[in-house]
C-alpha cells in the first residue's frame, strides 16, 4: 500500500485466493467419498452410544441452525385522548 492507503498490488478486491479454493475442493472430495464409503457406518457402528450422539450433534450443527435465547424488554405506552380522561374522571365523580 502506498502512503495514502490505497492498494497498489496484488489481488483485485474480491478475487478468490487460488490456494483456498484448491484446499477447499481437495477436502470436500475426501469427506465425500468418507460418506459415500462403507468405512463411514463402520466407524460410526464401532463408537460407544455416548461418542455416537456426541457425533451427530456436532455434525447436526451443519444442517440445522442453532437457535437463540431472546430476551424480550417491552415497554408499551398508551396515550388517552381527551375523551378517555374525560370519561375516567366521570366515572371517579359516580
Amino acid at each position: 500500500m502506498d502512503k495514502e492507503g490505497k492498494k497498489t498490488g496484488g489481488r483485485q478486491k474480491g478475487t478468490p485466493n487460488k490456494t483456498t479454493g484448491t484446499l477447499r475442493m481437495a477436502i470436500s472430495k475426501i469427506v465425500n467419498d468418507y460418506y459415500n464409503s462403507d468405512t463411514l457406518m463402520e466407524d460410526i457402528n464401532k463408537l460407544k452410544p455416548k461418542e455416537r450422539v456426541d457425533m451427530m450433534e456436532k455434525l447436526a450443527a451443519y444442517v440445522v441452525p442453532k437457535l437463540q435465547s431472546v430476551d424480550l424488554n417491552a415497554e408499551v405506552k398508551t396515550e388517552h385522548t381527551i375523551e378517555d380522561m374525560l370519561i375516567e374522571l366521570a366515572e371517579d365523580d359516580e
